[in-house]
């Protein structure tokens, strides 16, 4: 799209949204889309948005709160002109919410603001008490790996048996240890506390993990980084797959999605159900913890 309608676009949506007293809090709450990212669209700055797959999901969503028709207003349908040949204001293709209902959103989106609002400035101390606990339990874990592992010296008695009992006894023991073996590791995923969007992977392959994704009924966006690391990034046409090799002795996965709910993803030859509410979220990014 033109630069001329990409300022069309963002005007009508601002137009619907202030004609109906909605905030652009209130967008950002309802289609769960960053408020830096709602503003750029007002201001016609699609280029400031990932792509242009996240451009028409964006806009999408965005219409359809204010009430506009998505398809024709990406397709520059949703003007009119009027005798003096000037644009007429955008034309709602759904019914708008009463003045009660809007007032009642208002308040409810104030009183959230009020209640939860204060907490807001605490989160980043949060966030680093939070990453201070992780890296000190990394390391306390390393340590208590690498004590753990130091041999044990015990005295011992010699005895001497006959060739054919000792025989026995090793079979015996190597039989033991192969059927204990084939039942040690069984690859396991788990959700971290509460979160719906952190996992643990345990007892994965030892030599490394392997993730497939692949897109659904429409095409999906997806990027992998490993340790902080950009893997792989690309765009799933309707169908497609590709598998991700996870190195060895990397701890943490990202998988970030563009179109989560037509996405699957497969661990190992395993299914991953990260998304077991059922959300109907476009974007999220899944963390998974690599355990050894």
């Amino acid at each position: 799209m033109s630069e001329r309608q990409n300022k069309e676009i963002g005007k009508r949506l601002q137009a619907a949204r202030m004609d109906q007293g909605l905030s652009i809090d209130y967008i950002q709450e309802k289609t769960k889309i960053q408020k830096r990212y709602l503003m750029a669209i007002e201001a016609g700055k699609m280029n400031d948005l990932p792509g242009d797959y996240y451009v028409q999901s964006f806009v999408s969503q965005y219409a359809n709160v204010v009430g506009l028709d998505s398809h024709k207003l990406l397709a520059g349908e949703l003007q009119e002109t009027n005798d003096n040949g000037k644009q007429s204001a955008p034309v709602a293709t759904g019914p708008l919410p009463s003045r009660t209902t809007q007032h009642k959103q208002v308040v409810k989106e104030s009183e959230f603001s009020r209640r939860f609002g204060k907490y807001a400035a605490y989160l980043p101390t949060i966030v680093v008490v939070v990453i201070v606990v992780v890296v000190l339990g990394t390391i306390w874990g390393m340590s208590h790996s690498g004590n753990s592992a130091q041999p044990h010296l015990t005295s011992s008695k010699v005895s001497v048996t006959d060739d054919a009992s000792s025989s026995k006894k090793k079979q015996s023991a190597s039989s033991k240890s192969s059927s204990s073996s084939s039942k040690e590791k069984s690859q396991k995923i788990t959700q971290v506390g509460s979160s719906t969007t952190e996992y643990d992977l345990k007892d994965g392959p030892s030599d490394g993990s392997s993730l497939n994704i692949k897109a659904g009924t429409s095409n999906a966006w997806v990027s992998v980084s490993s340790d902080g690391t950009q893997s792989w990034m690309g765009t799933l046409q309707t169908g497609a797959a590709h598998t991700v090799k996870v190195a060895k002795g990397v701890s943490k996965v990202s998988i970030s999605l563009g179109n989560a709910p037509q996405t699957t993803i497969t661990v190992n030859g395993k299914k991953f159900n990260f998304n077991p509410q059922n959300d109907t979220t476009q974007t999220k990014t899944i963390t998974l913890n690599i355990k050894d």
